[in-house]
């Protein structure tokens, strides 16, 4: 079993001066130093720990958080540029290489990357990767209009946000049903609009239909409450304003808000919403 890139409970076989030496089963022992043992810990305590490779290819643990693991994807920064590739922050004392024909686009020292970790076949250590594509299904996307999905934000695009979807093929978000602040690395849940006969997705952020429509009213009365039964949003607010409040569009809002008066829970204005109070009986 491979241990390499992820996080283990192993067995403390022996401590010495310099640290600590556990079991790590067919990879044979993995060094954690001492500065990183905890101090109630002793020989025959299982420790948690982030196993990967030393400079020289011994398998080393420490127990600080990675910010990703083998097979997963993350926004990642790179900290140095060398001859062989950009070594990116891991969040930990060791950070991971991402050689350089696995740079796509070509990476600067400082920026950050969409990277997906993966383990390098033949020096069999932790490495990342921004050449996204090649670690996606290949086969024909098989998804349901309107089915919900989870999204990784790759890229922006003159059309819009390219995205990952479930972590298996390339989808697009298109500006102009993006009423939210959107930025690389970022994960966030879509609904599947439509899948083409070229493979290629188009993605909605918002659910569709009057489920949608539900879903605001429900945050709109929230934040009604929020701020003691007043907001000032109505019937001619500015719709950037109505963006930058709920992430929708000033149409939805409205549907929203005029399904709320029907049902006699709020009061519109032109440019505010209230909420009725609620008559007591007698």
């Amino acid at each position: 079993m491979n241990m390499l890139g992820t996080t283990q409970f192993l067995m403390i076989e022996e401590i010495c001066a310099e640290g600590a030496y556990l079991d790590g089963k067919e990879h044979g022992d993995v060094f954690l130093p001492l500065k990183e043992l905890p101090d109630h810990l002793e020989a025959g305590d299982n420790v948690e720990v982030f196993v990967y490779s030393d400079n020289q290819g011994h398998p080393c643990a420490t127990t600080q958080k990675p910010l990703a693991q083998l097979g997963e994807f993350a926004l990642l920064r790179a900290k140095q540029i060398n001859k062989i590739g950009a070594f990116l922050d891991l969040g930990i004392s060791k950070d991971v290489l991402a050689p350089y024909n696995e740079q796509k686009p070509k990476m600067r020292e400082g920026y950050s990357y969409l990277v997906k970790l993966y383990l390098d076949n033949a020096s069999k250590r932790l490495c990342a990767s921004s050449n996204l594509g090649k670690f996606l299904n290949k086969t024909p996307a098989q998804y349901k209009k309107f089915e919900q999905v989870e999204l990784i934000v790759a890229a922006k695009t003159d059309l819009g946000y390219k995205v990952i979807v479930n972590e298996q093929h390339f989808g697009m978000v298109f500006f102009n049903t993006v009423f939210k602040r959107m930025y690389i690395g970022q994960r966030m849940t879509g609904y599947i609009k439509q899948v083409h006969e070229d493979d290629k997705i188009d993605v909605l952020l918002e659910k569709p239909g009057m489920d949608k429509i539900s879903d605001l009213g429900e945050q709109i009365l929230k934040k009604l409450e929020e701020n003691n039964g007043f907001l000032p949003l109505g019937d001619k607010s500015d719709p950037e304003l109505i963006k930058k409040t709920f992430s929708t569009s000033k149409a939805n809002f409205k549907k929203a808000i005029g399904g709320l008066f029907k049902q006699e829970k709020i009061q519109i204005e032109a440019t505010s919403i209230s909420l009725i109070k609620s008559k007591k009986k007698n």
